[in-house]
């Protein structure tokens, strides 16, 4: 069974301060540099898909636990659908995929299909 979960609204603050700070077009690539963070921070939905098994890269022989979560984000004024894995502190890890929608209806269908 999955779990879908409601949260807050995201960080469009820290995107205006780079903006302001940095203009349009570098503030555009910082929060693609860094898009699993403003993604993640960001979301409005997520929605939990399971475990998945991650390789600790600094100790060959460890493994460790990570879980497979669908967000739906508001960044910027556009709505994002994108899968994270989540780290067991909570934290998104890495950004496995993300899609750009047109409206928050569009990106809600996408969530729900997201495995």
């Amino acid at each position: 069974m999955n779990m879908m979960s409601i949260i807050g609204w995201g960080c469009d603050a820290a995107v205006e301060a780079l903006q302001a700070e940095f203009g349009a077009v570098l503030a555009e690539r910082i929060i693609e540099a860094e898009a699993v963070d403003f993604l993640w921070e960001s979301r409005v939905a997520e929605l939990y898909l399971g475990q998945q098994v991650g390789w600790d890269f600094d100790d060959e022989d460890a493994s460790r636990d990570l879980s497979r979560v669908a967000i739906l984000s508001a960044l910027d004024g556009r709505w994002y659908t994108s899968m994270c894995l989540v780290d067991g502190e909570g934290a998104a890890v890495e950004l496995l995929w993300k899609r750009l929608f047109q409206s928050r209806g569009e990106a809600e269908v996408e969530l729900l299909r997201a495995r």
